[in-house]
């Protein structure tokens, strides 16, 4: 089992970037795909119209959110992954996303990599410079 580590910064605070991880509406809007949160610890998750589904383990307001996550691809005998997303605040109004993806099945990390760069990170930026 494999490990992605991303981290990016963006130009909104800590408030709005953890809203786009536990608030469906939110992240609907900004992905562009039907997403559900059950935002509690213990609630269940699906994003991208279920192709990502998962459970929340650990919810701290603003700063850590710990879930299960797996997709469509995951072979039935793959155990959940595991996702830990960190923020934090930076010069003023500006956030700090860390991504931490563990456990993901041999040889997706790339894909996933690149999937959390092109359907999570940049569609937020495009989000926050839309509302400057």
């Amino acid at each position: 089992m494999k490990t992605i580590l991303l981290s990016a910064e963006f130009e909104t605070s800590v408030d709005v970037l953890y809203k786009f991880f536990v608030d469906s509406k939110l992240q609907t809007e900004i992905t562009g795909s039907k997403a559900i949160i059950d935002n509690k610890i213990g609630g269940k998750f699906s994003a991208w119209d279920d192709y990502i589904t998962g459970k929340i383990v650990s919810l701290e307001k603003n700063k850590r959110i710990i879930q299960k996550w797996r997709t469509t691809e995951f072979n039935k005998e793959d155990k959940d992954s595991n996702l830990e997303i960190s923020i934090e605040a930076i010069n003023g109004n500006k956030s700090k996303l860390t991504l931490k993806h563990t456990d993901l099945p041999e040889g997706t990390e790339a894909e996933y990599k690149n999937g959390w760069k092109e359907y999570y990170i940049k569609p937020f930026k495009e989000y926050i410079k839309s509302k400057v």
